[in-house]
């Protein structure tokens, strides 16, 4: 590797050893795993983007899976918000105090089996399927920092209102400030606008293009169009109408009007910043966990952890890419990330061979050990012997 990406290593292996750290689930001192194994575990089959049977190289997939089975939502959504948080600090020594458009979006993952499976939901058609595992993301969609603050699983339809809360709090929480929210238009609804206005919150929002929009459509004698008083069962809000390309379409927004009233475009411009998230995920992709299972706590964490390291390297090069020469790749990262591992799985294979040297510091394999050395010894096959 070159010198300015073996420089990251430290950096980058200890925010993973943080992860693989965390004291997920209540596992009994005298099992042969510990959290930290069935944590690493799934971090590696993340940067292998393989199956949890496939890269287990000591434990059983079997045994694995057993202690997966135990998680809840909260395990989960908890490990998320702390090392979330962790990673927020550093963004907010980066970028000050400044504020963030925040996207807010639904995700799928495609399911092909039995659409009455716990958890499963119908959604757009994609690859041959109309169902999926669903998950609530919110990010970050500045330039240069796309990054994922909160994600929620979806395992009912039609609660828009409860995700939305599920994201302002996070947001409060992290104490991230915003100057508009992003939202797809199936967060067009009632409860979602009356919510985000009465907690303070500016957003821009598709408007659905229905009978009535059409109506309006046809009145207006020219365009772009302020519709004040738009109504939404109970909610109010604004619809401006435009027109790009003989194509009319509007967005809903409770931004001040002196914002846009000069040039109602900018609407476009703001909300075309929402892409980030797709570019996200595309990313977030190459960290996929492979997985056949149908527990709907399972592959919420599993995404979570895709989640989470698709995060360092955001911040990795946050933190050491200042200059373009100086950002690592996606395959970059995996490749530090795998040779943490293999010299972490090399050191418990011949644990003599570390120990007799006087300091981890004396050469970069025994500095890889030391780095993946687990915080809670007990229990784990990490443990010194």
């Amino acid at each position: 590797m070159e010198k300015n990406i073996s420089d990251k290593i430290p950096a980058v292996l200890q925010q993973a050893r943080k992860l693989a750290g965390y004291d997920l689930l209540t596992i009994g001192k005298n099992a042969i795993y510990g959290c930290f194994d069935v944590i690493q575990i799934a971090i590696e089959a993340a940067v292998a983007s393989s199956s949890i049977e496939a890269t287990a190289k000591s434990a059983n997939a079997d045994t694995i899976f057993y202690h997966l089975s135990k998680l809840s939502v909260e395990n989960t959504e908890n490990m998320l918000k702390v090392h979330v948080a962790m990673m927020v600090r550093h963004l907010k020594r980066r970028f000050g105090d400044r504020k963030f458009a925040v996207a807010i979006d639904y995700t799928d993952e495609m399911f092909y089996g039995d659409k009455e499976t716990q958890g499963v939901v119908g959604t757009k058609n994609k690859n041959g399927s109309n169902y999926a595992f669903k998950y609530m993301t919110v990010n970050i969609v500045t330039a240069g920092c796309r990054f994922f603050l909160f994600s929620y699983p979806i395992f009912a339809r039609g609660d828009n209102w409860f995700y939305i809360e599920k994201a302002l709090d996070s947001l409060e929480e992290l104490e991230i400030k915003t100057y508009v929210l992003l939202l797809d238009k199936e967060f067009n609804e009632s409860g979602t606008l009356e919510l985000l206005d009465a907690r303070n919150y500016k957003y821009v929002i598709p408007a659905d293009q229905d009978s009535k929009f059409e109506r309006w459509k046809k009145a207006a004698e020219m365009l772009p169009a302020i519709i004040r008083g738009w109504k939404i069962a109970d909610a109010e809000t604004t619809l401006v109408l435009l027109e790009e390309d003989g194509h009319v379409y509007g967005y809903l927004t409770n931004l001040p009007e002196k914002f846009y009233r000069g040039d109602a475009y900018v609407l476009s411009e703001l909300y075309s910043k929402r892409w980030g998230i797709e570019t996200a995920h595309r990313v977030e992709d190459d960290f996929r966990i492979y997985t056949t299972t149908k527990n709907g706590f399972v592959r919420y964490f599993f995404f979570v952890i895709s989640v989470l390291i698709y995060n360092l390297w955001v911040w990795v090069n946050l933190n050491f890419g200042a200059e373009p020469h100086a950002r690592i790749t996606v395959e970059e990262l995996k490749q530090l990330l795998t040779k943490g591992f293999e010299d972490f799985w090399r050191w418990l294979s011949s644990p003599e061979r570390w120990l007799s040297l006087h300091s981890f510091g004396n050469s970069k394999g025994a500095q890889f050990a030391c780095f993946w050395l687990p915080a809670k010894s007990a229990g784990s096959i990490g443990a010194l012997p």
